[in-house]
């Protein structure tokens, strides 16, 4: 019948309703999340306009890694915070350890951060065994042991050596793999909803959700009427007004 017709109709413009709103909900959450990374990145930095050249670097520096624009970011952010070394050689020989050893940038970060506070129980994960004697500190990792002064400095510049030398060219090994690839998708997609959220379009987005909360309601209210009155053209008509009209939003 007609309203059965009408029905499916409805219910697949609903689908593509529910697409957009799926997307807008993404764009949403990648603003807010790198509204949070913005805050931190102007604590730690001290100002807006050293936040932002910092953003800059990060976004040129994750662009060549397998370590999406968010860890890379976190890790930044963690690093600068503690007082440790943020620079793009540092991250170059973490993301280096990570990658050899199939840990993401984030997990070598914190084990360097409590690392440099002595805490060195998540070294484990990464094959380097630790030991404690007075104000030393031994490394041990593939059989060799290194001993270096227990304080943030010495500790950090064993580790990052480690990344430089045993597992040099590793983070690029794996940029180049599909998980790099898809790595590297996923932050370009990051990166184009960033800048939709931007300006007028945010502000247009914004808008938008809105408008297709207020569609899709009276979408779904028609429908539930129809699925009781399938011979009602007039209540048809309704539904069909607002699907013409979220097509037109959507088209």
């Amino acid at each position: 019948t007609s309203g059965l017709k009408g029905a499916a109709l409805a219910a697949t413009s609903l689908v593509a309703a529910i697409g957009a709103i799926a997307f807008v909900k993404s764009l949403v959450t990648v603003a807010r999340d790198f509204d949070v990374i913005n805050a931190s990145l102007k604590t730690v930095t001290g100002s807006t306009e050293e936040a932002a050249r910092a953003f800059k670097k990060i976004q040129s520096f994750a662009a060549t890694t397998p370590f999406d624009l968010g860890q890379v970011s976190n890790a930044f952010i963690k690093l600068k915070a503690l007082g440790l070394d943020p620079s793009e050689e540092a991250m170059l020989s973490y993301g280096n350890t990570a990658s050899a050893m199939g840990k993401d940038l984030n997990q070598m970060i914190e084990a360097v951060a409590d690392a440099s506070t002595g805490e060195f129980e998540r070294l484990k994960e990464f094959g380097i065994k630790t030991r404690s004697v007075g104000d030393e500190v031994k490394f041990t990792f593939q059989g060799m042991t290194t001993t270096v002064k227990k304080n943030a400095a010495e500790i950090e510049g064993y580790l990052m050596g480690l990344g430089n030398v045993q597992f040099a060219g590793a983070m690029e090994e794996r940029a180049n793999s599909l998980d790099g690839a898809l790595s590297n998708l996923a932050d370009t997609y990051d990166q184009l909803l960033l800048t939709m959220s931007s300006g007028a379009v945010g502000e247009a987005f914004e808008d938008s959700a809105r408008y297709l909360t207020e569609r899709v309601k009276a979408i779904s209210d028609a429908i539930r009427i129809i699925s009781g009155s399938a011979d009602d053209d007039l209540l048809w008509g309704v539904a069909n007004h607002n699907i013409q009209r979220l097509k037109n939003l959507l088209s």
